[in-house]
């Protein structure tokens, strides 16, 4: 019954973060209206609130019992639902409205009395691809067609490259500039691609060999932490409903600044 139900919320995860994806890629080259946000370079389009109400309904319709977290709207569902949805329409929307295709649509699914997470879909439209978790079962990329499951960077690779990206605001910005040589000690470059939940997820598939970062929503981190999990990594939350998180594999020291 557990394995069961679990497998019905991968599902019901992978379709909804599809409709968000869809709703990206009919919106990529169209006319996007763009709002400014809390700080300088945090926006939001009418394609992500259009993504999430897409997103909403397909969860809506299939759990009408479950609560649903999200970016761009207010939480629905009370104390007393089982599950619980936490969802990002449009991760990377700053990539998005600048033409670089660094972005997706993150869907994540919680037991609310365990606080375990069972299912994350990250969703990239223009890049082809659909990473999925189940957890306690794996990870996978489904890219053109082709799946594989993701087993994280590989231990003998050459290039060790750490992954991150940074916060809109500037006082944070320049704490994390400050700490990024204490993790750059067993890395041989820095990548950061726009988005945390992509972030996560090329550190699952092996693309980077670890992601890190320290100013984050849990919608964020939500699918890609359970995929980079799901791949082996050891990944570390936030304890709180806004901060860093940690994914790194074991066979790479990371120091974690206090």
């Amino acid at each position: 019954m557990h394995a069961s139900i679990d497998e019905d919320l991968l599902a019901i995860a992978r379709g909804a973060a599809k409709a968000g994806a869809l709703i990206l890629d009919d919106s990529v080259g169209a006319h996007i209206s763009v709002t400014a946000k809390s700080e300088l370079g945090d926006v939001v389009t009418d394609v992500d609130r259009r993504a999430e109400q897409t997103i909403r309904s397909y969860l809506s319709a299939r759990r009408p019992d479950d609560a649903i977290t999200g970016e761009e709207y207010e939480a629905t569902g009370g104390d007393a639902s089982r599950y619980r949805w936490s969802i990002d329409p449009l991760d990377g929307t700053s990539n998005f409205v600048t033409g670089i295709p660094y972005f997706g649509s993150s869907v994540a699914v919680q037991d609310v009395a365990t606080g375990r997470w069972i299912a994350g879909v990250v969703n990239a439209p223009v890049l082809r691809q659909e990473y999925f978790a189940q957890q306690g079962v794996g990870a996978w990329l489904l890219s053109r067609g082709s799946t594989v499951q993701l087993t994280g960077p590989d231990p003998d690779a050459k290039t060790v490259l750490f992954g991150t990206g940074f916060s809109y605001s500037s006082d944070m910005r320049a704490r994390q500039f400050a700490e990024l040589p204490l993790y750059m000690q067993n890395f041989t470059d820095v990548r950061s691609v726009g988005s945390a939940a992509l972030g996560l997820c090329m550190a699952a598939d092996g693309s980077t060999s670890a992601f890190v970062e320290t100013d984050l929503y849990e919608f964020d981190w939500a699918a890609g932490a359970l995929i980079a999990e799901e791949a082996g990594l050891t990944v570390i939350r936030p304890d709180a409903h806004r901060g860093g998180i940690w994914a790194y594999p074991d066979h790479i020291p990371l120091t974690i600044p206090d």
